[in-house]
């Protein structure tokens, strides 16, 4: 099995029922011919390069999943007849693609919590920087007689 990454542009003047209803119908044609979803990322309504069936926003729905290579050509003809879908493209990921989005997801995870400190040791340490930078008075007695 290889792993794909394919991205839809669904019309977003539908309803956000419907939206998800697509989402899920594709999500289930995957899972139904021997894919496995390893991702779905939402990218939300955006502007369209140019109109598309006199379209200016689409839903962006990126999705990532193993398939035997069979499953791309019904997944393809789905999104053909579905007249939700504005655009697609289906690409073959290689290793050097899938290691850099293990990187990614990888930088996304959320390091260990740190220990905050207080906002009163904060306020205590400040005072103590600034009371080390108080400049020094100079003695400046002249004698004058």
């Amino acid at each position: 099995m290889r792993t794909y990454q394919t991205v839809v542009v669904i019309d977003s003047l539908l309803k956000s029922e419907e939206i998800e209803a697509t989402i899920e119908k594709i999500l289930r044609i995957i899972n139904n011919n021997g894919g496995k979803v390893l991702n779905v990322d939402r990218w939300e309504k955006r502007r369209l390069a140019y109109e598309i069936r006199k379209r200016q926003y689409g839903y962006y729905v990126e999705i990532i999943f193993e398939a035997p290579s069979n499953l791309v050509k019904i997944l393809e003809r789905d999104y053909r007849l579905d007249e939700n879908i504005l655009r697609y493209l289906t690409v073959t990921l290689s290793k050097k693609a899938l290691t850099y989005l293990d990187q990614i997801k990888m930088a996304k995870q959320v390091p260990e919590e740190k220990e905050i400190p207080e906002l009163e040791e904060l306020i205590e340490t400040e005072e103590l920087d600034e009371a080390e930078e108080e400049p020094v008075e100079l003695a400046t007695e002249t004698n004058v007689e």
